[in-house]
This record gives structure tokens, sequence and C-alpha cells, in this order.
């Protein structure tokens, strides 16, 4: 057999960072759970959301090979959430363990150190993250991670502000302005970063056509096809309407033209046409387009605030309040 043969098999020589962003609910996690089914692939199941909050505090650490010094560090980073949650099931690695892995003494490395490891306790090679908000850090993440490989999915705005509404009750027009700004952003950083590490998925293309998606996922990360890929093991999604779903909900997209009042539509395409013409959703044309102002848009932030308060309480009580005020210290939201 053949070297190049073997590189195939064994997944290439890619060995991550994959990082998969997007808006919420456009099927991310989706998408890292098929992923995961790839014997090369470890996503973390939980999103980080803190690696751009350390990586500008990482200078409070510093000297980090300091054993103190470290020590400090692994106590902030296991007081997060995503550290909390990744290993309430899966204590896969501790303050020894991690300081022992670390081959570089930068932040990249330490960060890299603790992915990997995540990976090989899965028996994986390959390691990534999926956390949403990323798509607005992608400069920083391929500064720190230059091998790193970006997946974009996108899912039509006016799905996308529906499934908003439904999870957390958050307003629609809003979520529809936040989904223009941040796509059109993150589309813009993406220029800065190498073609063949940039890649933008459809998630209407996914669920209803996953065996052809995830083939050119996986020729774009240099890696061999494998049959299973498309094959959910248990339910990825915990909100909306594929919640507890074992299996791809392939016609989970268009519920806007049913769902949607016609005003409703119109505002939302007046705030994203151009862009959802870009992307190639049928959108009217208009001569016109609408802006939310920044008066409008603040209440709204308070009221989705409250709802998304409201929703942590019921779904995780008091830690559900301890979660809420973490997440608005220290993990930027798009």
């Amino acid at each position: 057999m053949s070297d190049s043969t073997n590189q195939e098999i064994t997944g290439g020589s890619f060995t991550g960072p994959i990082f998969i962003v997007g808006m919420p609910r456009s099927g991310t996690k989706l998408l890292r759970s098929l992923l995961n089914n790839h014997s090369a692939i470890g996503i973390t199941v939980n999103e980080s959301g803190y690696l751009p909050y350390f990586y500008h505090n990482f200078a409070n650490y510093e000297p980090i090979q300091v054993r103190e010094n470290f020590s400090r560090f692994f106590h902030d980073f296991s007081e997060t959430t995503f550290f909390q949650r990744l290993t309430e099931d899966n204590p896969f690695i501790d303050e020894e363990r991690w300081y022992a892995e670390i081959k570089t003494w930068s932040y990249a490395g330490v960060i890299e150190a603790f992915y990997k490891y995540y990976a090989q306790s899965e028996n994986k090679k390959i390691w990534g993250d999926k956390t949403p908000s990323y798509m607005l850090e992608m400069p920083l993440l391929k500064s720190l991670f230059p091998t790193a490989k970006f997946i974009h999915i996108i899912r039509d705005v006016r799905d996308y502000s529906l499934s908003i509404n439904k999870a957390w009750n958050k307003n629609i027009l809003r979520a529809s302005q936040r989904w223009n700004d941040a796509i059109n952003r993150s589309r813009k950083d993406a220029q800065s970063l190498p073609q063949s590490d940039y890649m933008e998925v459809r998630f209407e293309e996914l669920v209803s056509s996953p065996q052809v998606v995830l083939p050119k996922i996986c020729d774009y990360l240099g890696i061999a096809i494998e049959q299973n890929l498309a094959h959910l093991d248990k339910p990825s999604e915990n909100l909306g309407d594929a919640k507890g779903s074992s299996e791809i909900v392939k016609d989970n997209y268009g519920k806007w033209k049913g769902k949607m009042k016609a005003a409703q539509i119109t505002k939302i395409e007046r705030i994203c046409h151009p862009l959802l013409s870009q992307l190639g959703y049928p959108t009217a044309d208009y001569e016109d387009s609408l802006r939310l102002g920044k008066t409008e848009m603040r209440w709204y932030q308070i009221l989705d605030g409250l709802n998304f308060l409201l929703f942590e309480i019921k779904t995780n009580k008091y830690q559900g309040v301890v979660n809420f005020f973490k997440s608005r210290k220290i993990e930027r939201k798009v």
C-alpha cells in the first residue's frame, strides 16, 4: 500500500483544528454530530465560547510554564460552563495531564494541548470546536492556529428567525438584522483567509442532501469519505422542530412560508434582501432597505435577554441564572 493511500485511509495529514461557525439555530449542532461520526474527527460536544476571552487575558497567567501560574489558569478555565459540561460525564483531563500534554508554551499551545487530548480520549486525531459566535473571531483563530479550517453553516434568515423565536422567544426582526450584520461581517473576514481554509454550507442542502454535502466537506478537509456520516446515533437537537429526532429532518426548512405573516416577511426581506440574493435565497426585489434604529434594537435586546433568562431558569433552575450571567460576563455573543 502506498503512503498516500494509507494517509487517506487514516484521515490524511490534517490534524485540525476544525471550527464550525454560524448563527445559532442554523444547524451547527447537527453538523458537529455528523462530522463526529467520522473515525478521524473529534469535535468537542459542548461550545467553548471562552477562547477569545482567555486569549485577551492570557498575560495574567504568564509565564504559563510556571506551575503556579498554570494552576491559576486551570482553575479559571475549569470554572467555565464549557469545561464543566464537557467533563461532567467524561472527566478526560485534569490539571496534571493538561500540563504534561503541552508542547509549546504559548496560548495556542496550551489550548491545542487540551483539545488534542480530548480528541485522543475519543480515539480521534483531528480536533475541533463548534461555537457559533466564532464566526466573528475567524481572523483571531486563524492567527492562533495557522492550520485551522472553518466551516460556516448558513440558514435562510426567515427560518432562522422563526427558530430563534420558537426556541427562546426572541424578537424576529432583531434576529434578522443581527443575522444580516454578522454574516456580512464574517464573509468579509473570510476574504482574509486562504480560500482553501474557508467553506460555506447551506443548512437546507445539508438536511435535504447530506449524501452530497458531507463528501464535499470531507474533500475540503482532505480526509477519506466514510459511509456512516449521515447517521445520527442520538438526537443532536434539544430545541426546535428537530428536537429529539434521531434522524435528519429532511424537510426542516421553508417553514416561514406557512408560519410567517406577509408583513413580517416583507420587513425581514427589506432588512436582508441584498445578502439573501448573494446567498442564493429567493427574495422579492425592493427599491429601499429597512434598518432598525439603535434604540429599537436596544429595547428588543433587553426583552430578548429577559426571555433568555426565563428560559435558563426554566431549563436549569438556579444553575441557569449562573450560566446566564457567566455568559454575559465572558462570552462574546453574535
